[in-house]
This record gives C-alpha cells, structure tokens and sequence, in this order.
C-alpha cells in the first residue's frame, strides 16, 4: 500500500501547510493572536522564545508531513479521487480529531473564544486544502 503514497503531493502538502501558518498567523491574525496571546513586542527577541521557536517550527513541519501521511492513508483507503472528494474528507478529519480536542483545550486554557477561533480554524482550512491536494494528485 506504501507504493500508493504520492509522497511529492504529502511533501508538498506540508510545505504549504507551512506557508499557510505564515499567512494566516502572520499575515492575516497577527495583530488580534499576539493580543489574544498577550504577547509583548519584545517578545520575539528573547533568545528562549526564538528557540521555542525553532523547535516549534520543526515540530509542526513534522506534524503537517504525518497529517499529510495519514489523510492520503484516508483517501486511499476511502478511493477517494476528486477535490471534492478530498475536501470532504479533510474536512471530516478536522471536525472529528482536530476539533473535538482543541475546542476542549482552548476553554479549559480560559482564553478568548477568538483566539480559539483563529487557531482552531487554521487546521480546518489546511486540512482541506490538504485533501483537495491528496486526492486530486494520485499517481
């Protein structure tokens, strides 16, 4: 079954994953997430933040590389073959894994609904675009 895998499609899933968290965290909800956060403008030039940092931009290449595996699994699995189809189902991986755990986590973090807004729908549109990709580009 590994042989089905398109790994250019998982690789390039998880590098635009990637540049989708740059757009959409510093870009288009910069401002309202370092508020929400309560984040100060010094902030990023603390050396133990731009490690954080580092090591938060290795692990989450990494995740979005094993989201990528395990959503091109699903489609394989489900012979899924068009965009829509796709769509659908990394729609469906974000509703039922994605937000079943982070909507809990954000109340129990006691932040503002917005920014559990921001983050929880990041993964909902980079799931999607990620499924559209999987299963439109088999081999």
């Amino acid at each position: 079954m590994f042989a089905q895998y398109n790994i250019s499609a998982i690789l390039i899933c998880a590098v635009l994953n990637m540049v989708l968290g740059f757009i959409w965290y510093g870009l288009i909800f910069s401002k309202a997430f370092i508020q929400l956060m309560g984040i100060g403008p010094d902030h990023m030039s603390d050396p133990a933040s731009q490690k954080a940092a580092v090591h938060g931009y290795f692990a989450s290449f990494f995740s979005s590389i094993l989201m990528a595996v395990i959503l091109s699994y699903l489609i394989i699995f489900s012979h899924s073959t068009t965009a829509l189809e796709g769509l659908k189902l990394g729609l469906l991986s974000w509703l039922g894994f994605t937000l079943t755990t982070m909507l809990p986590n954000h109340y129990f973090s006691m932040k503002p609904l917005k920014l559990a807004l921001i983050n929880i729908s990041y993964p909902m549109v980079g799931l999607s675009l990620m499924g559209m990709i999987l299963a439109f580009w088999r081999k």
